[in-house]
Parts: structure tokens; C-alpha cells; sequence
């Protein structure tokens, strides 16, 4: 009879330990997927002058998603991506010059279920110039220079694959009286201030001299003269690697003939002159300038 007792009781435990733990509730809560992240991205420095910032590569981006509990942010430069609980990011960017980059964050809610969105951003990062290129170009002060018209090949063209002007070569003095030789480049290396002076008028292919004057048509060698032609004043900066310089203008800069290029190659570099290439269609266009007074 005691062992059918003990039987009896231990069978009777095992139901009431049974029944306590199907009463236990294990539930999540409400599974609510985050929103879709809305993204503020700002370009430090940007205005109208420098569309694509101030050259120190950095953006402020802020992300706002219902219902998100952490943040994974792909900067979209190949580096690491950032993963926190913190909706606001400063990142500055390691390239060099212009770069177009997809930002992508994934904002995840409860049990990881997650909601994206992307944004663009196009930003400039300035690059450290050689010491020796800024004090020829800028006396570390203010240098003035002009294109070496008595110099054979001072205007040029060729293919962009060669670093000569095979196909067109200027001779002394050739454009003459077209306005190109009275205009005058200044560099201040006080804020990177680049002055052109024209004397009112420029010189360069009709069809980018637009910019200038948008009522232009046609294409083809052109001389615009006028108040259209005035002179005019930007920033200017430097972009390259260890093995290759370039000086740089955001908006209408441009040293020689007027291509639509504000990037130019500094293939040979004095004191005292310049050899200069930039690449646009049908190829690469060249410019010798010397310093003056």
C-alpha cells in the first residue's frame, strides 16, 4: 500500500509541474517593422559656390525610422560599416577630388527584422598638394601668369592616350589678336582665390563658351567679346596622386582656350613656366603658360 502511495504522489507532482510550465508565456510583444529610414545627409560647406562641399570630404547624416532599435550605416566607400544605436553620424570621406557615393542604411526593430533606404552623395575632398607646386604656382603669395604665346606648341591637341600635341601644335604667336593672349591668370594662396583677367573677351570652342553666354549657338573656334567676357573670380584647389598633379577650378576657371574643363594636368612645372593637359572630346588639349610681373 506505501508504494502504491508513493506512486500515486509522485505521478499527481509530475501533472502540476507539467500544467505550471504550459502557463508560462514566452511572448515577443508586438513584431512591428521599423519604417523606412528617412535620411538627412549635409555636405559640409556646401553653397552655391561649392556644390559639392568644402573639401574636407565630411557629411553630418541623420536617420529617423519608427519602431528601429539600431542602425547599420554603409558608407559606400568599401570601409567597414558602422553598426550603433545612434541615428546620427559624422563621417568625412578618404578619396580624393569628386566621388559619387550610395549611402545604405538598414534600420532593424524586434527579432532583426529590418527596413532600408539609400541616398546619393556626390562630395569633393581636396587634396594635399605638394609644397613645390604651390609656392611655383602662388609665389606662396600672389604669382601672375599668361600663356607663353612666342613659345612653338603653346596651344595643342592630340589623342587622349598621348602626352603630346601630335595632332595640332601652335606656332609662335598663331592666335594672335583672337583674345586669348592679353588674358591674365592670378593664384592667391591666401583662400585659393583665382582671378582670370580677360580684358573682355575669351577665346575657345563656341559650343562650351556657352557657359559664359548661354544665347550662344554653333560650334567651333569662337571669340566672345564683351560684358559676357568679363573678368571673373573663384576658388581654386589641386587634386593627384604621388605621381601626378592637377590644378582645379568648380565652376568656370580654365587656363588657355575654353574647353568646358576645369581640371588641368601639370605635365612640366619651373619657377618660371608651365605645360598643362586636360582631356576633353576628341582628346587631350594643351597650354604652355610663363610667369610675368
Amino acid at each position: 500500500m506505501i508504494q502504491y502511495i508513493k506512486q500515486t504522489f509522485l505521478f499527481v507532482a509530475v501533472l502540476l509541474l507539467a500544467g505550471s510550465c504550459n502557463k508560462d508565456d514566452y511572448k515577443f510583444g508586438s513584431l512591428d517593422t521599423p519604417g523606412k529610414p528617412v535620411l538627412t545627409l549635409t555636405i559640409n560647406g556646401k553653397d552655391a559656390t561649392h556644390p559639392n562641399g568644402d573639401g574636407t570630404g565630411t557629411i553630418q547624416l541623420n536617420i529617423s525610422s519608427e519602431h528601429a532599435y539600431n542602425y547599420k550605416v554603409d558608407f559606400g566607400d568599401g570601409q567597414p560599416s558602422k553598426i550603433s544605436t545612434v541615428n546620427a553620424y559624422m563621417y568625412t570621406y578618404k578619396h580624393t577630388g569628386i566621388k559619387k557615393f550610395t549611402v545604405t542604411v538598414y534600420a532593424s526593430g524586434k527579432a532583426g527584422i529590418t527596413s532600408t533606404n539609400t541616398v546619393e552623395v556626390e562630395i569633393y575632398r581636396a587634396f594635399t598638394p605638394n609644397p613645390e607646386l604651390v609656392s611655383m604656382l602662388t609665389n606662396n603669395g600672389t604669382k601672375r601668369w599668361r600663356v607663353d604665346k612666342d613659345a612653338p606648341g603653346h596651344l595643342g591637341v592630340s589623342g587622349a592616350d598621348v602626352f603630346t600635341p601630335a595632332w595640332w601644335a601652335a606656332a609662335p604667336n598663331e592666335k594672335d589678336g583672337l583674345g586669348i593672349y592679353d588674358d591674365i591668370y592670378t593664384f592667391n594662396v591666401n583662400g585659393n582665390v583665382f582671378t582670370h583677367t580677360t580684358h573682355n573677351d575669351l577665346f575657345g570652342k563656341k559650343e562650351y563658351l556657352k557657359d559664359f553666354d548661354p544665347t550662344l549657338t554653333g560650334t567651333g573656334d569662337y571669340t566672345l567679346a564683351g560684358p559676357k567676357a568679363a573678368d571673373y573670380t573663384e576658388t581654386f584647389g589641386y587634386d593627384g596622386s604621388a605621381t601626378e598633379e592637377f590644378i582645379t577650378f568648380p565652376v568656370k576657371g580654365h587656363l588657355g582656350l575654353y574647353l568646358g574643363v576645369h581640371k588641368y594636368q601639370v605635365l612640366e612645372r619651373t619657377d618660371t613656366h608651365m605645360t598643362l593637359r586636360c582631356v576633353q572630346d576628341p582628346g587631350a588639349w594643351y597650354v604652355k603658360l610663363i610667369a610675368i610681373q
